[in-house]
């Protein structure tokens, strides 16, 4: 698999950039320039949050993040993943967006993530809440991938929608 390294320091660089959204206070998600983040954009995710019931939903993700994946998360929730994931990471993921949701400040954290050559990664990861219509309604997010080796293969675990209809994803 061929993965595309973001630039180091990513995380930082969009936390920089959302912070002078609106100094340092929950920027509005119009306030959001693409062409400004242009080379973060394969490696960004963003969610929307539901209120009731609380749920998150995947409602664009970058090119290098559906690669490192192995699929589209697009339209997918978060606690799909929850069961069939026995490393905990996607565990992690939900309570820190519901934490960034919550309180409307970044959360930056790590988890572990196995390949399938056996040896664990460290994935970094930092989440940006944005207020929509002045309620923080979505989260833009990064993982860092720039520090693992050039022989990482990411995918320990298969698409579970594709799994359960008998059909394997390709990677």
């Amino acid at each position: 698999m061929d993965i595309r390294r973001e630039p180091e320091g990513s995380i930082e660089t969009l936390h920089s950039y959302w912070q002078s959204l609106a100094r340092g206070l929950t920027p509005e998600r119009a306030l959001v320039d693409p062409a400004a983040i242009k080379p973060l954009l394969p490696f960004l995710y963003i969610v929307e949050y539901e209120l009731n019931p609380f749920r998150i939903r995947y409602i664009l993700t970058g090119t290098e993040v559906d690669v490192w994946n192995g699929f589209n998360l697009t339209g997918r929730y978060v606690d799909e993943f929850l069961v069939p994931d026995p490393t905990g990471a996607n565990r992690i993921l939900h309570d820190c967006y519901r934490a960034a949701q919550m309180s409307g400040q970044p959360v930056l954290g790590h988890y572990h993530w196995p390949t399938r050559a056996g040896y664990q990664l460290d994935v970094r990861f930092g989440m940006f809440p944005l207020l929509v219509g002045g309620i923080v309604r979505q989260c833009l997010a990064i993982e860092d991938y720039s520090a693992f080796p050039a022989d990482a293969e990411g995918i320990p675990f298969e698409d579970p929608a594709k799994t359960s209809q008998g059909t394997k994803p390709t990677s």
